[in-house]
C-alpha cells in the first residue's frame, strides 16, 4: 500500500509555471482566438539545442490583413487628434451636497453645525419630510437646468406614493 500524495505533503496551491518543472508551460491564453483556425496558439516552440531558445514556426505565425493603403488614404478618419481640438466641457449640475463649496450660498461651517444639531433633534417623520423637501428642490433645479422631460404631476404623485409607503413601514 502506498500513501496518498496529500499525506506526502503535496501542495494544494494552483499549479503555475513557476511551481512546475522545467518543461511545464501553462501560457496565458493571450494568443487564443475564439473560433480561430490553425494559426492560434503560440507562434513557435522552445528548443534546447542551438543558440536561439525559441524558434518561430512559419505556419503558426499570425498575419493580419488591413484595409489597404488606398482605403486608408481616402478616409477622413485619422489616427491622431489635433492639439487644436477643444475639449467638451462637462455640464454643471446643481450640488446635492449638504455643504456647498460656493461662498455665495451663505452656508458656513457654523450654519452647518447649527443645522446638524437641529437635524439630530428631529423625529423620523420630520427628518424624512426635510429630506424629501431637499430632493424636491434638487429635482426642480435639475428640471430648470436640463428641461422638463417628465410631467411634474406624475413625478409629484410618484413621490407622494413613495412617501406614503415609507411612512407605512
Amino acid at each position: 500500500m502506498k500513501p496518498s500524495s496529500s499525506l506526502l505533503g503535496a501542495s494544494r496551491l494552483p499549479l503555475t509555471p513557476k511551481r512546475g518543472n522545467k518543461d511545464f508551460y501553462k501560457g496565458t491564453r493571450q494568443s487564443y482566438v475564439p473560433g480561430g483556425g490553425h494559426r492560434t496558439g503560440p507562434p513557435g516552440k522552445h528548443v534546447v539545442q542551438g543558440k536561439a531558445k525559441y524558434r518561430l514556426i512559419d505556419e503558426r505565425v499570425r498575419y493580419f490583413v488591413g484595409p489597404g493603403a488606398a482605403a486608408l488614404e481616402s478616409t477622413q478618419l485619422k489616427p491622431y487628434v489635433s492639439v487644436l481640438t477643444s475639449r467638451p466641457t462637462p455640464p454643471s449640475l446643481p450640488s446635492f451636497s449638504p455643504q456647498p463649496t460656493r461662498p455665495e450660498s451663505g452656508f458656513t461651517p457654523q450654519t452647518f453645525s447649527r443645522f446638524s444639531k437641529r437635524y439630530a433633534a428631529l423625529g423620523p417623520e420630520e427628518r424624512a419630510a426635510l429630506i424629501m423637501e431637499a430632493r424636491r428642490g434638487w429635482w426642480a433645479g435639475m428640471q430648470k437646468e436640463f428641461g422638463d422631460s417628465v410631467t411634474r404631476e406624475a413625478e409629484e404623485s410618484r413621490t407622494q406614493e413613495v412617501e406614503r409607503l415609507a411612512a407605512g413601514h
